[in-house]
């Protein structure tokens, strides 16, 4: 009644808005080394996180996984199952960044892949060894001075452009114990952005209604980390207070 359209009409309307704000403004989403991820901005990033409690000066953003929940497809229901959630959805990976910016997101791909199947298809410590390389460094440099680095989950693992926790078996010593609670204290002000996006966008969470096969169910959530990173350069969530890291203007976002 509000929009003098019928609810059919809305609903064409709205996605395609979201496949045109998705396909203009995708590169938002990738690594962009001439942009927000940039070696001069990734020392700014790890800067702001040592200043917040991290034991190192090199870690430049967050590493995880989210599940979006989704109606069980009308087909491959089998793939889009996750086994550890029991029920149907789409997976995305996503890095966060001091600043509040979710500033690489990857997928959707279906729920039932791990974590690590989605770093090593998306390409993501291919990009970092190219691109997240300190400045002043060169291939005489150590590895653990030569780059940046992203910080996750132990199933991530260990290596020259990402770190995690101290685990495994074995009792951890008191060392490596506090070194797990710094990060861990770090970390958990940046998972407030995943929590922003789908309290900012509510429909994402009515899940009877993400039916894969009838709407653009996967751009849903991508066009609402661009729309909630734009919002975050009007008005800094919490992460960037956290961090006392600004955003970009709407300007530089946008470029």
């Amino acid at each position: 009644m509000q929009y003098d359209r019928s609810a059919a009409g809305i609903s064409e309307i709205v996605n395609y808005t979201v496949c045109a704000i998705d396909i203009a403004w995708a590169h938002l989403l990738a690594f962009d080394h001439n942009h927000l991820l940039s070696p001069s901005q990734l020392a700014v990033y790890a800067a702001a996180i040592r200043a917040a409690g991290a034991p190192l000066s090199t870690v430049w953003g967050f590493i995880d996984c989210t599940l979006r929940h989704i109606a069980r497809p009308s087909r491959g229901q089998q793939a889009a199952y996750s086994g550890y959630k029991k029920f149907h959805a789409l997976k995305y990976q996503a890095v966060v960044i001091p600043n509040g910016i979710i500033a690489h997101l990857f997928g959707p791909w279906e729920g039932r892949h791990a974590d690590p199947f989605l770093l090593a298809e998306s390409g993501l410590l291919e990009q970092c060894a190219q691109h997240a390389v300190q400045e002043g460094s060169d291939e005489n440099t150590p590895l653990e001075h030569r780059y940046f680095q992203l910080f996750g989950d132990p199933a991530y693992g260990v290596g020259p452009h990402i770190i995690s926790p101290f685990s495994g078996a074995g009792e951890r010593t008191e060392e490596e114990l506090e070194w797990n609670a710094r990060m861990a204290s770090v970390r958990i002000k940046v998972e407030h952005a995943f929590g922003v996006v789908v309290n900012t966008w509510s429909f994402l969470n009515s899940f009877w209604k993400q039916r894969v096969y009838s709407s653009p169910v996967g751009r849903y959530y991508r066009v609402a980390v661009l729309l909630t990173n734009a919002r975050n350069c009007y008005s800094p969530n919490q992460v960037a207070t956290a961090f006392d890291c600004p955003p970009p203007t709407i300007d530089e976002y946008f470029y």
